[in-house]
């Protein structure tokens, strides 16, 4: 599973989905280009152009086509840029308030920083104890390991009493056996087990998202308001990546509510959709870029009008006498039909035809 959420294909603003758009674009452009190029071949075949004015029209179609497909591959997310312009402003406001910090906002942060320090101690003090509780020795012999029953229920007993180096033991034991874990319903009650409010969790973050873009508007308003309250690292970034998602953002009132709920977002939330969010825009313009060349060089080959052919004299004369001939009525049958064989000598079909008895 990748790192990335915004990658995830599982509900997720996955890279093919994203692209999609430019895609279809690309193509409409590309459609067009040709639809003139089929035009100028026809003109050539009728003798209205010869084959040099028809392929300098064709190259000039072709470096309109350039220009339009340079232009929109620049900035070709179909996510609004007011996602990215708000994350960068709400951060390096951030960062400037971080420089003029008050006595009260910097002992919080000294005592946060003096609580993390004091529980990392006591996990690396206190291993051999918690190891005791959990490890379970094989029936067969050998050395001892925990399991993943042991460590949920361990971890749950720990959060009940309170005990946050043993909780955060567990957290880490359980984060270590994730990637062996093959059943879904243990590897998802071991991203809840290790869900930390203030830490970014990418595969917690890609299980919220496939669970919020199913609810109404009324829920996702009451997601984003119990998100924005709790400061949870892991709601809010959810709530971002789908709020990014949607059709036309503008229309729904909580995503108006995350934007202007940004300053409320922990910092890890906020580093990791900043950065998140760049490089899903970068990706994203190299494969429009990428897109737009394929179709540019195709159009420009297209261009050339290798297999068009001026028509020789014989072929514009017998073009010329179709042309003379009058439109056949709208009840004449098309092909051979009696009156255009029996014409030649004979003035009826009946006198052409021999009688019958």
């Amino acid at each position: 599973m990748a790192l990335n959420p915004l990658r995830q294909p599982v509900g997720l603003n996955a890279l093919g989905e994203a692209t999609e758009p430019f895609q279809l674009e690309v193509d409409a452009a590309l459609g067009r280009f040709r639809t003139v190029r089929e035009d100028l071949k026809n003109q050539v075949r009728q003798g209205e152009l010869t084959v040099k004015t028809a392929r300098e029209k064709a190259s000039v179609a072709a470096r309109e086509l350039r220009g339009q497909l340079t232009e929109r591959s620049k900035d070709p997310s179909p996510v609004p840029r007011v996602f990215l312009d708000r994350l960068v402003e709400t951060a390096n406001a951030r960062v400037r308030n971080s420089q003029t910090q008050s006595i009260e906002s910097l002992q919080r942060e000294t005592n946060r920083l003096l609580r993390m320090n004091l529980i990392e101690q006591q996990v690396q003090t206190r291993a051999q104890e918690f190891q005791a509780k959990v490890y379970v020795r094989p029936i067969a012999g050998g050395i001892a390991a925990p399991t993943v029953g042991g460590l949920l229920v361990f971890h749950e007993s720990s959060t009940t009493a309170g005990d946050e180096p043993a909780r955060e033991w567990a957290r880490r034991q359980l984060e270590t056996l994730r990637d062996r874990v093959i059943d879904s319903d243990d590897q998802r009650r071991i991203d809840l087990a290790c869900d930390r409010p203030d830490m970014v969790n990418p595969r917690l973050i890609a299980s919220y998202a496939e669970v919020l873009k199913h609810q109404s508007p009324d829920e996702m308003e009451t997601f984003v308001t119990e998100a924005l309250t709790s400061r949870d690292a892991n709601a809010c970034s959810a709530a971002f990546v789908v709020a990014r998602s949607v059709e036309d953002p503008s229309r729904f009132r909580w995503v108006r509510q995350l934007l202007s709920g940004l300053n409320d977002f922990p910092d890890q939330a906020l580093s990791s959709l900043r950065a998140w969010e760049a490089e899903a825009r970068m990706t994203e313009t190299t494969t429009a870029q990428s897109l737009a060349a394929r179709a540019v060089s195709a159009a420009e080959i297209d261009a050339r009008l290798i297999d068009v052919q001026a028509p020789t004299e014989s072929q514009l004369e017998r073009q010329s006498v179709d042309r003379a001939r009058p439109i056949a009525a709208w009840d004449e049958p098309i092909g051979l039909t009696a009156q255009k064989r029996w014409s030649e000598g004979n003035t009826s079909v009946e006198e052409a035809s021999p009688e019958i008895d």
